[in-house]
C-alpha cells in the first residue's frame, strides 16, 4: 500500500488542516479558552428564562465567567446560587470546566 492511500489519499507529510489546528489550538491552551467561551452561548438555557431575562454573560476571563446583574437584589440572590449554576455549567465541559463566576452591577445606560 502507497503511503498517500495510508494516509487517505494525502502525500506523505502532509496533514488534514483541522488535525493541524486541533494541534495548535491544544498546544497554546486555546482550545480551552475557546470551549470556555461556550459558557456565554449556553448561560440562558443554564439559568433558565428568569434568571437570563435579568443577566448579561460579558466575557470569560482564564476559568472565571463574567456576568452582569442588573439589580443588587439579584446579585445577592445570583451570588447564593453560584455553586449550582456552576455545576450546570460544568456539567457540559469536562475538559475546560468554568472555574468562578463573578456577578457584577450592570452598569445604567443612557
Amino acid at each position: 500500500m502507497s503511503a498517500a492511500a495510508k494516509s487517505g489519499g494525502r502525500p506523505a507529510g502532509f496533514k488534514a488542516v483541522g488535525e493541524v489546528l486541533e494541534g495548535y489550538l491544544a498546544a497554546s491552551g486555546l482550545g480551552e479558552s475557546l470551549e470556555r467561551l461556550g459558557a456565554m452561548d449556553e448561560w440562558a438555557g443554564t439559568v433558565g428564562a428568569r434568571v437570563s431575562a435579568v443577566t448579561r454573560p460579558v466575557e470569560v476571563r482564564g476559568d472565571t465567567l463574567v456576568v452582569e446583574v442588573l439589580s443588587s437584589a439579584w446579585l445577592t440572590e445570583l451570588s447564593m446560587m453560584k455553586g449550582l449554576i456552576l455545576e450546570r455549567l460544568n456539567s457540559r465541559r469536562a475538559d475546560a470546566p468554568i472555574g468562578d463566576i463573578r456577578f457584577r452591577l450592570a452598569e445604567k445606560v443612557g
